[in-house]
């Protein structure tokens, strides 16, 4: 069988190029009537306690989130989430946390921190009781328990390699059985070590700042002994409780320029189980900043935060009347496109067209989303377009 190239008609030439004028022109007013398309672009924003998937080409701006806690290492996205463990008896309480970090691609988990307080408290008390047995995981204590002892670790905010977090502790049971703790750290995602100023800042910098956190807590001190208000006589019948730690500290970045956050934890049976905040205390940008700026706000302002790329910018939106933070997609032209609402506040966006997004991570983001959709179904989160999940797997182009 022969197959033939069809002949081209060059008998109505005009006709052809009437014909290609007129559905060129049919086409631009249709796009005319729709406005401009949005620019591409792709990132995951962190806001609140999930992260939120966005993608934006010529056929629109989609958004889907999930409560999931992300954080990014050398182009590589990890889960960040904890787990109970509980080793309750018929009459005691006691369920500590370990925060994990999860590889997406591999599904690896490692401990990055282990509560070791109510760990230790379920061994004492198994040493004096040795008759009692560890209840198993589908049966509960007694309600009212003669003791109990819980943790709780919470994620206060990822900058690059470094994660801040607060460890709480409550306890109760007869006599000094009673009694609250909290602790922040700084952990490194690469070890899962605790690291301190020093390992952060330099060890020339690091003691300029412990020095000031030292005098803000001395100051503190002495304007809540002086202060003759009801409620701060009533503070400083417990500020014996908090005691300075050099090590207590958390990162932050209100402005997009590194702080310091000291908190002075306390140890008591009322308010002095929480911590002490200072002042924050703003440092020169250390080398390994540079990658942490990538995901902050390039610009801050009353009630809006913004991200400019080359092609486009974010902009989101606080307002005290719509309780969500209000997204914006904006081109170089100015033209606003609607991206839809997070909860607040906005921590940070990854950026995920700059580097180019392989197809490794992007099926095991995916997947991620997939998963943790599935946590709670509250916190499944769309934009008014109604996105598809299967458009996240599209590659870049």
């Amino acid at each position: 069988m022969t197959l033939k190239r069809p002949a081209r008609n060059l008998a109505a030439p005009s006709l052809l190029h009437a014909i290609c004028i007129a559905v060129s022109l049919a086409l631009a007013a249709g796009c005319s009537a729709r406005g401009p398309a949005p620019p591409f672009a792709e990132f995951v924003i962190a806001a609140g306690d999930s992260a939120y998937w966005v993608r934006s080409d010529a056929a629109g701006v989609r958004m889907r989130g999930a409560p999931i806690v992300l954080a990014q290492l050398d182009d590589r996205f990890y889960e960040l989430y904890v787990v109970d463990e509980d080793r309750s008896y018929a009459n005691a309480y006691f369920v500590g946390q370990t925060l994990f970090e999860r590889d997406l691609v591999t599904g690896d988990s490692t401990a990055m921190f282990r509560d070791s307080v109510v760990f230790a408290l379920a061994d004492k008390y198994a040493s004096t009781h040795p008759n009692e047995q560890q209840l198993p995981p589908d049966e509960d204590p007694a309600e009212d328990p003669a003791s109990s002892a819980s943790a709780e670790v919470s994620v206060l905010a990822v900058h690059g390699p470094y994660l801040s977090m607060e460890y709480h502790v409550d306890t109760s049971g007869a006599g000094d059985d009673t009694w609250h703790m909290t602790n922040h750290e700084v952990l490194d995602l690469r070890t899962g070590r605790r690291v301190d100023l020093t390992d952060l800042l330099g060890k020339g910098l690091a003691t300029t700042v412990l020095g000031r956190a030292r005098r803000l807590y001395r100051e503190t001190v002495d304007s809540v002994l002086k202060d003759a208000r009801p409620a701060a006589k009533r503070a400083a019948r417990s500020i014996s409780r908090f005691k300075f730690d050099p090590m207590s500290f958390a990162l932050a970045a209100p402005s997009g320029a590194p702080m310091i956050a000291f908190s002075a934890p306390g140890h008591g049976s009322g308010g002095e189980g929480f911590v002490l905040p200072l002042r924050p205390i703003a440092v020169s940008e250390p080398v390994w900043w540079a990658e942490v700026r990538e995901a902050l706000p390039t610009s801050i302002t009353d009630g809006e935060e913004r991200w400019r790329r080359s092609s486009f910018s974010v902009r989101a939106v606080y307002d005290t009347i719509v309780r969500p933070v209000r997204l914006v997609l904006v081109d170089t032209s100015g033209h606003e496109f609607p991206i839809g609402g997070v909860t607040a506040p906005v921590h940070r966006i990854y950026w995920l067209d700059n580097p180019r997004f392989d197809r490794a991570q992007r099926a095991a983001l995916i997947k991620a989303f997939d998963e943790a959709a599935m946590y709670d179904e509250s916190a499944r989160t769309a934009s008014a377009h109604g996105p598809s999940a299967a458009f996240f797997v599209a590659e870049h182009r």
